[in-house]
């Protein structure tokens, strides 16, 4: 039992030098500019206008950190040419956005797309980052209708053109969604026809505020022609807060009662955790114990 404490005591000791070892390493090699990286996308958004968000972080061994306060500028390429937009700066998010109209003469490529760029200068702290993203600009108007007792959500997506028409956009697939406190629930998808319209059913059990108000989002993401293309609408067909039934409560991951598997899951890591934490205090009083036991043998 005691050679048994004296290479654990020896493992732990052998660890933190490595540690330090490594933390010493990792500061000298930063006497240079930290690397960031970008993530850039553009978005045609239902208020005819395009998004352009630019996200700057900054690469550590640890993981990427986002870089507050840094100014980016937007471009449109025309041939050989960098014509600027504007410019932003980064929130405590990372992220630098810029709007602009959706209905403009920007030249377009072979494939009717408009190259946008964003560029980050860099610093004496962070180096340089850039990014390119390509779309035809669109539009999507989500609209609602009853028939026969059933709730529909309708989806109609248009094209702009370099000549400033406005065309059905075509076959494409549509997602329909809801945003909730984190993240965004899915509740339906549509499939465009040749005039650029779509329907599906929209579901009765939705949650929405103390009013029943719901946003309903309409979008089209990574689209190798048209990018991202974001449209909303609001609808009061949710089912208010307050009147949710106390006796019949709805396990969901949008409720206030979580679901069961969430449960179940919860309490088998706590009791992982504190099954770890009473072993270790049983292990510490057995070894206690046999202090006294070792030390008489030692003597004798």
């Amino acid at each position: 039992m005691k050679s048994i404490r004296i290479l654990f005591f020896v493992v732990i000791l052998v660890a933190l030098q490595t540690v330090s070892y490594a933390q010493n390493e990792k500061a000298a090699d930063k006497s240079g500019p930290a690397e960031t990286g970008m993530i850039f996308t553009c978005t045609s958004t239902s208020d005819d206008s395009i998004q352009l968000k630019a996200v700057i972080n900054v690469k550590h061994e640890e993981g990427a950190m986002l870089l507050a306060n840094a100014v980016v500028k937007f471009f449109v390429l025309d041939a050989e040419t960098e014509i600027s937009l504007g410019e932003a700066k980064t929130d405590f998010h990372g992220a630098a956005i810029l709007r602009i109209p959706t209905r403009n003469k920007f030249a377009r490529n072979e494939e009717q797309l408009i190259n946008f760029k964003a560029s980050y200068e860099g610093s004496d702290k962070y180096t340089a980052s850039e990014g390119e993203f390509g779309l035809k600009p669109a539009k999507l108007m989500v609209s609602f209708y009853e028939e026969d007792s059933i709730r529909y959500v309708k989806v109609i997506a248009t094209q702009y053109n370099a000549d400033g028409s406005e065309t059905p956009l075509g076959p494409a697939d549509i997602t329909v969604s809801v945003p909730k406190m984190i993240s965004m629930l899915k509740i339906g998808a549509i499939s465009l026809d040749s005039t650029g319209i779509g329907t599906a059913e929209f579901p009765n059990d939705i949650i929405g505020d103390s009013l029943g108000n719901l946003t309903v989002i309409a979008s089209i993401e990574e689209n190798d022609i048209y990018g991202n293309v974001l449209g909303k609408s609001a609808v009061k067909w949710g089912l208010p807060k307050h009147l949710i039934s106390p006796d019949r409560p709805s396990r969901e991951l949008w409720t206030p009662i979580a679901p069961l598997w969430m449960i179940i899951t919860l309490i088998v890591m706590l009791a992982g955790v504190w099954g770890h934490y009473v072993y270790a205090i049983v292990q510490l009083v057995m070894i206690k114990k046999a202090s006294p036991a070792v030390k008489e043998e030692e003597t004798t």
